[in-house]
């Protein structure tokens, strides 16, 4: 990364490479391509941030398959509306708007802006944004975007967590469920129960978990604890079986399902839901929203060596269409960087 001083003046610079979508489809090398487009224009309250880096989602998943249908009523009918996919970034603002007064040019953030980020350039509205944390590389910020979001707004708001509390996380291994794992750690829970596969068991207990289920050899529901709060990122056992893990008291939290063309994984959320309503445990799920204060929150937690990103692979922004192609798959291990600069 150039320091500020160095870095040419947006004003000069006119056309960008980045990742492009030109339809929906399953296969990124089908609908997606590296190529060049304008720089975008940033308006009096926005900044224009050079990109570091970004990494890969479940979300780029969606907006790329414009899977389930229902999506594309805000993303496009026929054809994506924004070209350039990407939810996470890292990076520095080389142009501020007249109206912004809390960044400035060289200062280094990061943050979640839905999509854009595989670009070299992005523009962003700074309620968006938080520096990054000084104990990491720079590209490294770049995974604390949708996956760490979603880790805690849907343990401290969603699920209400309370120090104390005994914690089970299903689908511990992706990006998600390895800050799950740690977030749920540093908000004081008493026992985290973590639900992956084989290879991954190491890596769970390395970030804090007490128990490991390999769900390879064994099934979870059939274990004799009770929990709190039930972490589900994975969707992988039905409501009700999910629900008898739960303490009187004890709070289901949905963060994804098995996919599908239509409404999957939404009914799985409409359902427990509707089933909430007949439990004495409640229910709670949705989407993970972006904003600088639980940004700057989870930098916090970085620097205080509380949480750490899981990185699986790297990508350079030529490799775009194979690092969507590999979070399509579904198998990452943590988070995959795509670097840019």
């Amino acid at each position: 990364m150039e320091t500020p001083e160095t870095i040419p003046s947006p004003v000069k610079v006119e056309t960008m490479k980045a990742a492009l979508q030109t339809g929906y489809g399953p296969d990124a090398r089908e609908v997606i391509r590296v190529g060049h487009t304008d720089v975008p224009t940033y308006e009096s309250d926005q900044v224009l941030i050079e990109v570091a880096a970004s990494s890969t989602n479940a979300l780029d998943w969606h907006y790329m398959t414009g899977l389930p249908y229902f999506i594309r009523l805000q993303s496009g009918l026929r054809s994506p509306k924004r070209q350039i996919p990407g939810a996470d970034f890292a990076g520095v603002i080389v142009g501020v708007g007249d109206d912004v007064t809390d960044f400035a040019i060289g200062d280094r953030v990061f943050g979640d802006v839905s999509q854009g980020a595989f670009a070299e350039y992005l523009v962003a509205h700074p309620r968006l944004l938080s520096l990054a944390p000084q104990s990491i590389p720079l590209e490294e910020s770049a995974t604390l975007g949708v996956a760490a979001l979603t880790a805690l707004q849907g343990l401290r708001d969603w699920a209400a967590m309370k120090p104390g509390d005994r914690i089970l996380i299903n689908g511990a291994s992706g990006g998600v469920g390895t800050f799950a794992i740690q977030v749920a750690r540093a908000l004081g829970a008493a026992h985290i129960t973590a639900v992956c596969s084989t290879n991954n068991v190491d890596t769970a207990f390395a970030l804090g978990a007490h128990r490991v289920v390999d769900y390879k050899k064994e099934d979870f529901t059939g274990i004799e604890d009770k929990f709190d709060v039930f972490f589900d990122n994975a969707g992988s056992k039905s409501l009700r079986a999910s629900q008898r893990m739960l303490t009187e008291n004890g709070v289901f939290v949905m963060i994804t399902g098995r996919k599908g063309k239509w409404i999957r994984p939404a009914d799985r959320m409409i359902g427990g839901a509707i089933g909430s309503k007949f439990w004495k445990q409640r229910f709670a799920g949705g989407t993970a929203s972006a904003n600088g204060r639980d940004s700057a929150t989870l930098a916090k937690m970085v620097d205080d060596g509380q949480v750490r990103p899981v990185i699986d692979r790297r990508f350079t922004l030529d490799e775009a269409v194979e690092a969507l192609a590999y979070q399509a798959e579904g198998h990452a291990r943590g988070k995959s960087i795509v670097t840019v600069r």
